[in-house]
């Protein structure tokens, strides 16, 4: 999520939906973030970076789609901007 001074673009990032992965992890019954990282074909670390709301690749999106039987759009939603960042490109 970044906001462009220069060009006063906003920009809106794609992020695996909040208490997605938790809830997939639940309902299917997997106990391990391991098992459960390896499920979607990601690394252990790269399951923290998504619940902490990093941008996923296309790649990830599709696993978790796939492999939970759901469509794109369910699997991410667009993060706003902070406050902070909307003023600050607006104001300059």
């Amino acid at each position: 999520m970044n906001a462009t001074n220069d060009t006063n673009v906003i920009q809106f990032a794609p992020v695996v939906r909040p208490g997605l992965l938790d809830r997939l992890k639940t309902n299917s019954g997997i106990r391990t973030d391991a098992a459960f990282a390896a499920s979607i074909g990601v690394s252990r670390a790269t399951l923290d970076r998504l619940r902490k709301g990093v941008t996923p690749d296309l790649r990830t999106v599709m696993n978790i789609a796939r492999a939970y039987g759901l469509g794109l759009g369910e699997v991410v939603a667009v993060a706003e901007p902070e406050e902070e960042e909307l003023a600050e490109a607006v104001g300059s």
